[in-house]
């Protein structure tokens, strides 16, 4: 089953609203939202291996304001209102939810780039990091050992 056929149309709309909702497009700082089809499709691709959870979880979250197919046919102000009355419950959908969209967004060369980070892994050129001062790991060094001798 591709990524595409995990959800089905109902499912895939609420999750690229709810993706939008989370990080909208900028035109100041020239990046996408997380519902540009690029990063949408990133997300997917994520999301495949955790269908059958996420699709319990948006049934659950959804379930009293008519289940996900309610939800998809909003209008924008309703569902807008939908996710914040659901975000103040803090449901765990939508805590999934965030570490998929952070996970696809900010793995998006254009959103690296606006932050002025380059697309690869930090190794093997590693990452200059900016030097601090050391003093203040010696409380650390010199507090007793926190784990036991084998």
């Amino acid at each position: 089953m591709s990524d595409l056929e995990s959800f089905t149309d109902p499912e895939r709309i609420v999750l690229r609203r709810l993706a939008g909702a989370m990080i909208g497009a900028s035109d100041d700082l020239q990046v996408p939202g997380a519902d540009d089809d690029v990063i949408f499709g990133r997300l997917l691709e994520r999301a495949g291996s955790l269908a059958a959870g996420l699709r319990q979880g948006m049934a659950e979250c959804f379930a009293e304001v008519g289940g996900t197919a309610a939800v998809a046919s909003l209008d924008d102000a309703d569902f807008v209102t939908v996710i914040d009355n659901v975000r103040r419950g803090q449901h765990p959908f939508l805590e999934a939810m965030t570490g998929l969209v952070a996970y696809a967004y900010y793995r998006d060369p254009r959103v690296l780039q606006s932050l002025n980070k380059e697309d690869r892994p930090p190794f093997p050129d590693g990452n200059e990091l900016e030097q601090g001062d050391w003093s203040i790991l010696e409380p650390v060094k010199k507090r007793d050992p926190v784990f036991r001798d084998c």
